[in-house]
C-alpha cells in the first residue's frame, strides 16, 4: 500500500481517531482565531483574553481524549485489572486484551457466549476461567474502569480547568491598566436595554429558562460498548464536560453560548460526517456511476480490489454468500468458513470484515475475547454485493474500480472540508451572531461580568 493509500485508509473512517483529530485540529485553529476576531471588535485586549480562553480549553480536551483517556485505562488494567486476576499477557491477542474482555461475552444466551468449551487455545483456558468463575465480579471491574476513564476526564476538563482559567484570567484583568478596556466597554454598555428590549423573545425565554437534569436509563451490557470503542468513549466524555462547563460558565449566557457551540461541536465531530458521507456517496452514485459507501481501507487495498473484479466476472457469486441476517447464523457462519479453510477466510464479506476490524483471527480461529457487531457485517457485505454487481454489469471492471478510488478519495477530502468548516467557522459564527443579539457588546459574557465586578472593586477603593 502507498503512502497515499495509507494515508486515504486512515482518514477515510468517520468514527476512526484519525479524521477526528483533523476535524478538531481545524475547529481549534477557527474557532480560536474567531474569538479574537470578535472579542477585538471592542478591544483587541479582549480578544486575546476570549482567544486564550478558547485555545487552553480546545487544547486540553484533545489531551485529554487522545491521551488522557488511553492513559488511564492501560493504567487500570496494569495496576489494578491485571494483578487482581493475575492474567498472563498473550501477545495474539493484544495487550490487556483478557482484561478487557467484552463483558457482553459474559452473557450466556448470546451466540458469542465466553465458553471453556469452545475455546482451543490451551493458554487461555486457565485465564478465561477467572473470568467465568465470578463473572459478576468481572463486570463490576468493568464498571470501575467505566467510571474512572470516564468521571476523571470530566472533572479535570469539565470543572477543574474552566474554572482555573477563569481565576487566571480574572487576575490578569485586576491587573491590567484598565482605562482603555473601560472606555470601549461603556461605551458599548450604554445600548444594553435597547438592544435586550429589541429581543422580547429572547427576554421572556430569560424569564422562563430553567436548566433540565439529564437522565440515562439502560443496563450496562447495552451501553458497554459506548464505553470499549474510543471514538463512542470520546463522544460520552464530551457530553460530560459540556455538562461541566456549561454548569460552572460564569454566568447565564455565557452558559448559553457554550451549551450552541458544545452541542454543535460534538455532533459534527462524532456524528455529522457519516451523513456528509451518506449525501456524498448518494451523490458518487448517481453522477459517477459507482457506489463508494465500502470502507476506504477496503478501497485501497489492491489485492482486495481484485478480489472484488474477481468475484464481478464470477457468475455463481459463491465469494459472495453469506449466512441469514441473525446473530447466530453469522457466528456459525464465521466460524466454518475459517475450519473450512484452514483458519482462513474465503468468503469476501469475512475477509473484508477481517481487514476493517469487525473480525479477529488468532491462532486460525475467532477470538473469543473479541464481541462482533453482527449488524455492521451484515451491512458490510450489502455494501459489498451492490459493489461486485455494478462491476459486473461494466465491460471495464479494472477502470471503474479505480474511478471509486478517485471518487473516495475525494469524498473524503469533501467530508473533511464540509465538518472542518463547520466546525471551526458556522457554528463559531452561529455563537457571536447570538452574543450580538441579547449583548450590548463583543465582550464575552464572561469577561464582560469580570470587568463589571473589578470596576465596581475599584469603585468601592477610591
Amino acid at each position: 500500500m502507498t503512502i497515499v493509500s495509507a494515508i486515504f485508509s486512515a482518514l477515510g473512517n468517520n468514527s476512526s481517531i484519525t479524521q477526528i483529530a483533523v476535524k478538531d485540529g481545524i475547529e481549534t485553529v477557527g474557532r480560536t482565531a474567531m474569538a479574537y476576531k470578535e472579542g477585538s471588535k471592542t478591544s483587541k485586549k479582549f480578544g486575546a483574553l476570549e482567544a486564550r480562553e478558547r485555545l487552553i480549553e480546545a487544547n486540553a480536551t484533545s489531551l485529554v481524549w487522545l491521551g488522557g483517556i488511553p492513559t488511564l485505562k492501560i493504567l487500570f488494567d496494569k495496576f489494578y485489572t491485571n494483578k487482581k486476576y493475575n492474567f498472563t499477557q498473550l501477545k495474539e491477542y493484544g495487550k490487556n486484551a483478557l482484561a478487557r474482555t467484552d463483558i457482553r461475552l459474559l452473557d450466556k444466551s448470546s451466540p458469542q457466549a465466553l465458553k471453556l468449551e469452545n475455546i482451543t487455545d490451551k493458554a487461555l483456558i486457565p485465564q478465561v476461567k477467572k473470568i467465568l468463575d465470578n463473572p459478576k465480579a468481572f463486570k463490576n471491574t468493568f464498571i470501575k474502569r467505566a467510571a474512572i476513564t470516564t468521571l476523571i476526564p470530566i472533572a479535570l476538563v469539565g470543572y477543574v480547568l474552566p474554572k482555573t482559567v477563569y481565576a487566571y484570567t480574572h487576575r490578569r484583568i485586576a491587573k491590567q491598566k484598565r482605562q482603555e478596556l473601560k472606555n470601549a466597554f461603556q461605551n458599548q454598555e450604554a445600548n444594553k436595554e435597547n438592544i435586550i428590549n429589541s429581543t422580547p423573545a429572547f427576554a421572556t425565554f430569560m424569564g422562563k429558562a430553567k436548566r433540565a437534569n439529564l437522565s440515562f436509563n439502560g443496563t450496562i451490557e447495552k451501553i458497554s460498548k459506548y464505553f470499549t470503542q474510543p471514538n463512542t468513549n470520546m463522544v460520552m466524555v464530551d457530553g460530560g464536560i459540556l455538562a461541566g462547563r456549561v454548569g460552572s460558565s460564569r454566568n447565564f449566557l455565557e452558559g448559553c453560548e457554550r451549551t450552541i457551540n458544545e452541542l454543535g461541536y460534538i455532533f459534527f465531530l462524532y456524528c455529522g460526517g457519516k451523513y456528509v458521507a451518506k449525501g456524498l456517496e448518494a451523490l458518487t452514485k448517481k453522477f459517477g456511476g459507482i457506489p463508494t459507501s465500502l470502507d476506504a481501507k477496503l478501497l485501497q487495498n489492491n489485492d482486495f480490489t481484485a478480489s472484488l473484479i474477481a468475484a464481478s466476472k464470477d457468475k455463481t457469486r459463491k465469494a459472495l454468500e453469506f449466512a441469514e441476517n441473525n446473530e447466530k447464523s453469522i457466528i456459525n457462519f464465521i466460524d466454518k468458513n475459517l475450519t473450512s479453510n484452514g483458519g482462513k477466510f474465503s468468503n469476501l464479506t469475512l475477509q473484508a470484515a477481517e481487514k476493517t476490524g469487525l473480525v479477529n483471527v488468532v491462532k486460525g480461529v475467532r477470538n473469543p475475547l473479541k464481541y462482533i457487531e453482527t449488524k455492521e457485517i451484515t451491512n458490510l457485505n450489502s455494501q459489498i454485493k451492490e459493489f461486485v454487481e455494478t462491476l459486473a454489469k461494466s465491460n471495464n471492471p479494472e477502470a471503474l474500480v479505480k474511478k471509486a478510488k478517485l471518487l473516495k478519495r475525494c469524498s473524503i477530502i469533501a467530508n473533511i472540508a464540509i465538518c472542518s468548516a463547520v466546525l471551526a467557522y458556522v457554528l463559531p459564527k452561529l455563537q457571536y451572531i447570538f452574543r450580538s443579539k441579547v449583548s450590548p457588546n463583543t465582550v464575552a459574557p464572561g469577561l464582560a461580568q469580570y470587568y463589571n465586578e473589578e470596576n465596581h472593586v475599584q469603585k468601592i477603593k477610591a
